[in-house]
């Protein structure tokens, strides 16, 4: 049995539970969530013949493993790096923190669509609520996140107590679990499909449960998974294949019915798993080896701090963009203005954060 890798664990920096590759990982994540709605949001606007439509999907093909790749660094942190807490500690600490930004942008977001869209027939008070309920689309995360929170408990239990064997079943379990959801939505796709699908889902694996695979796993590959060099070239190659699937199923499901489909959107696919695992490889293997100085550990530190506000806000950055400045994915050539838009949109996202944090009265709200 393989002993745990402590050494790629130890901080590098005068927190004991920071490391800079893992925060460089977090600033990439939140990057390829701000890549994946703009590009949602652009492609639902197109038809599939559209000029620019196959590049921003190709892009889209990378972006879906965003929020893996969060599930991976929450779970290494809570985890991994954290400690055992108390169903009370949880309620009081984390859970509470979440819940009350999540109902706080719920609220903004709801009062913004309000403002911003034509007015719709019914009451405003019905209508508040209805989206309030349903809240916006972007903040779906949040209450998996608590889920994962509440359950962390027993998670930790494993990590403690189970060791390596114990994580890999964990591994085989979410991979299987995955390879069960991608077969779910692309039965339609499939020989005999009706009889794929109804097999699929005669063993169901929800979200969160899946988003718990990853949270667990992420410790098996922090201080177990050791690779060598042509190991993590198949790995590379997977992540590569994994975005290039990712990209042409999306292509022929939407031609396939005339209009985008974004169902494998989604990021419990196997093909996005593959993604997220080669990203998360290069960064546990190949950045944990650089050494940045103490000016360029502290600026990675403070911007890592502020992707969950960045998360929260993007947004409404791009829809000010695109309404002040009419920025949008066509503004130029997709293959261009998807990496500098989204860039832009990080920035410009980063910079209102960073203020915020800055008001007493509001520096909780991120």
């Amino acid at each position: 049995m393989n002993q745990p890798d402590t050494t790629l664990a130890k901080p590098s920096s005068g927190d004991p539970n920071r490391l800079v590759w893992l925060d460089l990982l977090r600033i990439t994540a939140s990057l390829l969530i701000v890549m994946l709605n703009l590009s949602s949001v652009q492609l639902r606007t197109l038809p599939v013949n559209a000029s620019g439509w196959r590049a921003i999907n190709l892009y889209m093909g990378a972006a879906r493993a965003a929020t893996p790749l969060f599930t991976l660094v929450s779970g290494i942190l809570f985890l991994g790096l954290g400690k055992q807490r108390t169903f009370k500690q949880l309620l009081s600490g984390p859970v509470k923190k979440i819940g009350i930004i999540y109902v706080f942008w719920t609220i903004l977001y709801a009062l913004f669509s309000l403002l911003s869209e034509p007015a719709a027939p019914g009451p405003l008070v019905a209508r508040f609520a209805a989206l309030v309920v349903n809240s916006h689309y972007h903040l779906w995360f949040l209450p998996v996140l608590i889920s994962l929170y509440l359950l962390s408990p027993f998670l930790q239990l494993i990590v403690d107590r189970g060791g390596e064997q114990t994580l890999k079943y964990a591994l085989v379990l979410l991979v299987l679990g995955l390879l069960g959801h991608t077969l779910v939505l692309s039965g339609d796709f499939l020989p005999m499909a009706d009889w794929v699908s109804s097999i699929a889902e005669k063993f169901p694996v929800g979200k969160v449960l899946l988003f718990a695979g990853y949270f667990l796993i992420s410790n098996y590959l922090l201080f177990y998974f050791l690779t060598d060099r042509k190991t993590r070239a198949i790995i590379y190659l997977l992540g590569l294949l994994g975005m290039l699937a990712n990209a042409a199923v999306t292509l022929l499901a939407s031609q396939r019915v005339g209009a985008t489909d974004l169902r494998f959107s989604d990021p419990l696919t196997l093909m996005t798993f593959f993604v997220a695992a080669s990203i998360f490889t290069f960064f546990r293997f190949q950045v944990s080896q650089v050494h940045f100085s103490e000016r360029a550990r502290c600026l990675i530190a403070n911007l890592s701090r502020l992707t969950l506000g960045v998360y929260l806000i993007h947004p409404l950055v791009s829809f000010f963009l695109g309404k002040t400045f009419g920025l949008t994915l066509l503004s130029f050539n997709p293959i261009l203005s998807v990496p500098v838009l989204t860039l832009l949109v990080f920035l410009f996202s980063a910079g209102v954060i960073y203020g915020l944090k800055k008001l007493p009265f509001l520096c909780w709200a991120a």
